[in-house]
This record gives C-alpha cells, sequence and structure tokens, in this order.
C-alpha cells in the first residue's frame, strides 16, 4: 500500500518525489515502454515496461525484507504466497496482507519499509530498484495511470478490512476475506475453481481480528452448508458465492454476537485452516 497524507493525492506526486527522494535527474527519465493494453496487472506491467527485472527464490518463511529496512527495490510476486506483518510496539505481529502471483508486494511512501514480507510457501519473485522503476514510470503517463490503479486496489482492500474488523461478525469477515481471494485469482486468470489459500489459520485469525478457534468454527459451517468446498490442504472453492456474498454484506448491531451464540460443531483435522 502507498502511504500518503491524502489518499486523493495524485499518483504523479508521489512519483515526482520519490524521484526527488532516490536522487534522479527528472529531466533524464529511463524510458518505460507500453503495448497500449488496457491491462492493469503487476504482471503485465512488468511485461510492458523497459527496466532490468531480477529473479528471486525465497524459502518458506524467508523474508524479502524486514520492517524498518531501507526500501531499495520494487517486488512483484511471480509465484508462491507472501504475508504482510508489521511488529507492533508490545512485540506482538499484526498481519496487514496477503500477495499472490501477480501482485505487487508494496509500494510504500518513504525511504524505509514500514512493514515486513515473508515468503509463505516457496516463492519467486521479481525485482527492480525502486530509482530506476520510479523514474522509468514518471516518464510513461500510460504506465502512471495503472500505476494509480494498482494503488487504488490496495486502498480499496485497506478500507474493507477497517469495515470487517469494526463492524462485521465472524462469519461477515470471513466471507468477505474468502470472495477478495477468488476475485484476486480471477484477476490473474487462475486456472480452475479452486484457489490456494496457504497461510496459516493463525494469520487468517490475526488479519481479520479474531481467534483461531472462530475460524475453524466458521471454516467448518461453512463447509456444513455447502457454500464452500474444501481440497487438500490449502484448495478451496466458493460453491455459493451469493450467499457469502449476503454474509458479507450483513452488518450486525454487534459484531461480537458469532461468538455469543451457540458453538458451532467443533472443527475436523481436515482442510487447511486447520493447520496451526
Amino acid at each position: 500500500m502507498m502511504y500518503v497524507k491524502d489518499i486523493r493525492e495524485p499518483l504523479c506526486v508521489v512519483i515526482l518525489e520519490m524521484n526527488r527522494m532516490y536522487g534522479h535527474a527528472s529531466d533524464n527519465p529511463v524510458l518505460l515502454r507500453t503495448n497500449g493494453a488496457d491491462r492493469t496487472s503487476p504482471a503485465s506491467l512488468e511485461l510492458d515496461c523497459n527496466v532490468p527485472w531480477s529473479r528471486r527464490k525465497l524459502a518458506p518463511r524467508q523474508h524479502i525484507f524486514h520492517q524498518g529496512d531501507e526500501q531499495t527495490h520494487v517486488y512483484v510476486v511471480k509465484s508462491g504466497f507472501v504475508r504482510l506483518y508489521s511488529l507492533l510496539n508490545n512485540g506482538r505481529c499484526q498481519v496487514i496482507g496477503f500477495k499472490s502471483p501477480d501482485e505487487f508486494v508494496a509500494f510504500e511512501y518513504g525511504a524505509k519499509h514500514r512493514f515486513s514480507a515473508q515468503a509463505v510457501t516457496a516463492t519467486e519473485m521479481r525485482s527492480v530498484p525502486t530509482a530506476v522503476f520510479f523514474a522509468a514510470a514518471s516518464g510513461d503517463p500510460q504506465f502512471l495511470l495503472k500505476l494509480y490503479n494498482v494503488a487504488c486496489e490496495d486502498l480499496s482492500r485497506a478500507h474493507d478490512l477497517v469495515l470487517t474488523i469494526a463492524k462485521r461478525d465472524a462469519e461477515g469477515s470471513i466471507a468477505a476475506f474468502m470472495l477478495e481471494i477468488d476475485a484476486r485469482a480471477a484477476t490473474r486468470g487462475g486456472k480452475g475453481d479452486f484457489v490456494s489459500l496457504p497461510m496459516l489459520r493463525g494469520d487468517i485469525a490475526n488479519y481479520l481480528g479474531l481467534t483461531n478457534e472462530t475460524v475453524s468454527r466458521v471454516f467448518t459451517h461453512f463447509k456444513k452448508r455447502r457454500l464452500i468446498e474444501v481440497r487438500g490442504r490449502y484448495g478451496i472453492r466458493l460453491i455459493d458465492r451469493r450467499a457469502l456474498r449476503s454474509i458479507a454484506e450483513h452488518i450486525p448491531s454487534d459484531r461480537k454476537s458469532m461468538d455469543l451464540k451457540k458453538p458451532l460443531a467443533a472443527a475436523s483435522g481436515d482442510g487447511f485452516v486447520l493447520a496451526n
């Protein structure tokens, strides 16, 4: 996500400021080539641009960068899964997002990373020096518009997370989370009906502000109602998107109402969300 004082601030202003921060002369930008296609996914941005992308492979739990590190590169996930988290003053870890294939890991405003990025599974990245990337972007208005769309998508996810934590109950929070992951997979042209959720149950709970037990109960409840189907450890298919959307859009008067009801049936030992 890009951090700016005003979320309506045009991306071109941010790009120009990045150029200033990284010492680039505005009269000699590295030109970025686009093919004119109406695509905004990072994969298309990478293919369109004339900058030196580098490959990097990471093992599970290996970090791409840590909170407080200098922001030296722009990263795109090519395969695998990445979690973003912040370390709070009390030493606790707060998960703030997940990145899947063909997504930028982060757009941050500032010289240092404000959070950490860690591979959840075996992951392959593409990276380019931040200075080169933003200098190239400043020389291509079409590419700036694509970057603006990517930044807006991240802001929309942040706004939806605020709604989830503040207003949705547990069922609504998890339904919204599933729908978002499913939509992101569809955007990048995922094959088949199943999408992968390789993150741990605890990461989902942390991200949504729930307990591990509540996440397990809700997933089990959704499976019994035939709203979702789980395959193997990580695969999930949304069977009834309309019902899940209705659950996600329902805002109860008390967010904790889900936990005040009679407990759902205990979760069984299968399914990716049941792994600690």
